[in-house]
């Protein structure tokens, strides 16, 4: 079962919202579900049975796996024991709008190019249909293309959250994809967000380091931080400062690391993870915001590309078919 992101986005907002008012969070969930239809209204009650069977909104959030990701299983729990369940909700809630914000957008500026793309593929057979074997070879190389072009999609779609899910575990596999233009920016800018959100949030609940940390790296959703933070962890134990090893790993950005080092060093290490955690979150959504600009953009030349090349071959079966006349 999985939630889409705007799902994810009414759940936690209503969630938040209900708290908030002061609604008690079995309530909260009770009054949800006779609002709700399909899968977040099967998470509804699950959660509800959970928590009335004595878990707290943490466990009962992460028994909804996969459904519900680790980094928000993390943010839960640890505004939870903070009592800032509202506030986290409302993070969540906020974090779920922006990318589904952001997908509605490349979604809607791949229509055109999707149109154009599939006219190209009509005058790419128009050769066949005018100056081929007729009727039914146009149909089965129009059909053909099109199920290719489909079969790529779909793939696409699947390989995805696929790369996604590894690259979380992977520390290979992640640092591979913080390579790549424009998608390694946005990687590396939200995982340290996540890391950092939820690490302020672990140490503000009471939580002692070691499972904060851990906490963190799970709320990361990077192969590359999870395998720093796994390094550390012995060294941290030992009683070294959690700053110097993770800029021993560098796994993150440099101004992040320096921050991280000055909050430890004045004791105000919760103000700076706060903070850093605020801008990098804008960072990783504005680069979101750059890539639905421009992924469309290049879709578009891609297309004009291929319906040029399908003109081009077009015009030049016509004038081989003249030239034959001619002869």
């Amino acid at each position: 079962m999985s939630l889409r992101l705007r799902d994810k986005q009414s759940l936690y907002h209503s969630l938040g919202q209900l708290v908030r008012s002061g609604v008690p969070f079995p309530a909260a969930l009770d009054n949800l579900a006779r609002t709700t239809r399909g899968g977040m209204r099967q998470i509804i009650r699950r959660l509800k049975d959970g928590v009335g069977a004595g878990q707290t909104v943490g466990e009962a959030f992460a028994r909804q796996r996969p459904a519900v990701s680790e980094m928000e299983v993390g943010v839960i729990a640890a505004v939870e024991r903070a009592g800032k369940l509202e506030h986290g909700l409302a993070q969540l809630s906020d974090y779920f709008g922006a990318l589904a914000q952001a997908r509605a957008g490349i979604l809607k500026k791949c229509a055109y190019p999707a149109f154009v793309l599939h006219l190209g593929v009509f005058v790419f057979g128009l050769r066949t249909l005018l100056f081929g074997d007729g009727l039914g070879a146009f149909l089965r190389e129009t059909l053909g293309l099109l199920g290719l072009l489909y079969g790529i999609v779909i793939v696409v779609a699947l390989l995805v959250p696929l790369l996604r899910d590894a690259a979380a575990k992977s520390a290979l596999l992640d640092a591979l994809l913080r390579m790549v233009p424009l998608i390694g920016g946005i990687r590396r800018a939200l995982s340290t967000a996540r890391f950092c959100a939820t690490y302020e949030m672990q140490l503000d609940a009471g939580i002692n380091v070691i499972d904060a940390l851990q906490a963190a790296q799970r709320a990361s959703q990077s192969g590359v931080i999870r395998a720093a933070v796994t390094r550390a962890i012995p060294e941290v134990r030992g009683g070294a400062q959690v700053g110097g090893l993770l800029a021993a790993s560098r796994a993150f950005p440099e101004p992040m690391i320096r921050s991280f080092g000055v909050g430890e060093q004045t004791g105000h290490l919760d103000e700076e993870l706060r903070r850093l955690a605020a801008e990098y979150q804008a960072e990783g959504l504005a680069r979101l915001d750059t890539l639905a600009e421009w992924l469309p953009r290049l879709f578009y030349i891609a297309v004009l590309c291929y319906a040029g090349y399908g003109i081009v071959t077009a015009y030049q079966g016509y004038t081989d078919q003249l030239n034959e006349l001619m002869k």
